[in-house]
């Protein structure tokens, strides 16, 4: 017969810890063969670490500026067999007899957070500019994988060619921008709106005319997914892994869809890149850069390397600095250059 230890209370105590010991090690191995099926709970662990930030853009100098921008109510945007897109368009209210240049806006995420009122305050800034400013939002991976991002963002663009006047806009003058992720997406719908190709290939149609889409607007965004592992960005791998819904996502075939080096011709859109020179995704910004040249697509560029200035990523959100400043202004003159009437003849 197995007799008790003379102190009942430090046995008792040290078998706690034992059985507590052993719960941790059964919950990590759970943990541990969950994420190797599926990346939902790296996805929901990055996105409770990031929190639900209001927003994410410091608007400096610039508060006096969005104080008396419009909002219209929510708009959704039905997307066949897909929850609806949703939209809220920003003007500064002033009439123009010829209709305001008109920017879908993307948030970015790593497609898997974020939330268009993340960047309201970039929305308005914009629309202080005397533009029609269209902020979206999208469904999140990994509940809805791609393509259901581009789909809705595409049936968001056509809504706007289709029924931008009535808010005041130009459907003739239109853009898309994002930052990071969305910067992706925006890219994408660049080359889905002129490569008829690529539309082929996701077996999608466009309504807006490539000559409505006058420009995108791009900030430190992915851009090749060929190439993309080499930047090293934090999380990549489950970013993807959720965006494509399988965790060889280098492998899928459908990578090309999403690199704009590979879909780009020399009908893309004018475009305009920019990263920070201590942002990892900043070759990414290059890579597109040299393909769009090379295609004869009229690019406008912003990069800090050699600057010694740190800019991380998504640098152009942060307006208390002459950098995110410059981007801005560079973002402005891009848009006035390109919203001008095309020559004739």
């Amino acid at each position: 017969m197995t007799e008790h230890p003379t102190h009942p209370k430090r046995y008792r105590r040290r078998r706690r810890v034992i059985i507590a010991a052993v719960v941790v090690v059964t919950l990590l191995a759970v943990v541990l063969i969950v994420n190797a099926v599926t990346p939902r709970p790296a996805a929901l662990l990055i996105r409770a670490a990031v929190g639900s930030v209001e927003d994410v853009v410091t608007i400096g100098p610039y508060a006096d500026r969005i104080s008396g921008i419009e909002a219209s109510e929510p708009v959704s945007v039905p997307v066949d067999g897909l929850p609806d897109a949703q939209l809220v368009l920003y003007s500064n209210g002033n009439e123009s007899t010829t209709g305001k240049p008109v920017i879908l806006l993307i948030h970015g995420g790593g497609w898997i957070l974020g939330t268009a009122s993340q960047i309201t305050s970039y929305a308005k800034l914009l629309a202080s500019e005397g533009y029609l400013v269209a902020n979206l939002d999208y469904s999140l991976a990994p509940e809805y994988e791609y393509p259901t991002p581009v789909l809705q963002s595409l049936a968001a663009l056509d809504y706007l060619h289709e029924n931008v006047e009535e808010f005041g806009g130009d459907p003739a003058r239109m853009f898309v921008a994002g930052n990071s992720a969305g910067a992706q997406i925006a890219a994408q719908l660049g080359a889905i709106v002129t490569n008829p190709s690529l539309r082929e290939a996701m077996d999608v149609s466009v309504e807006t005319p490539a000559t409505a889409l006058r420009g995108v607007i791009l900030y430190s965004g992915p851009y090749d997914f060929s190439t993309v592992s080499r930047t090293n960005f934090p999380a990549f791998d489950t970013f993807a892994w959720s965006y494509l819904g399988r965790k060889d996502w280098s492998s899928d075939p459908r990578i090309d869809q999403l690199s704009t080096t590979r879909t780009a011709t020399s009908d893309y859109p004018p475009t305009y890149l920019t990263a920070g020179d201590a942002d990892p995704l900043e070759p990414q910004s290059y890579e597109l850069d040299a393909v769009l040249r090379a295609q004869g697509v009229d690019v406008t560029s912003r990069y800090w390397t050699g600057s010694g200035s740190a800019l991380p990523h998504d640098y152009t959100f942060d307006l208390s600095t002459t950098a995110a400043q410059t981007a801005f202004d560079d973002t402005v003159a891009f848009i006035e250059k390109h919203s001008s009437p095309r020559p004739t003849g």
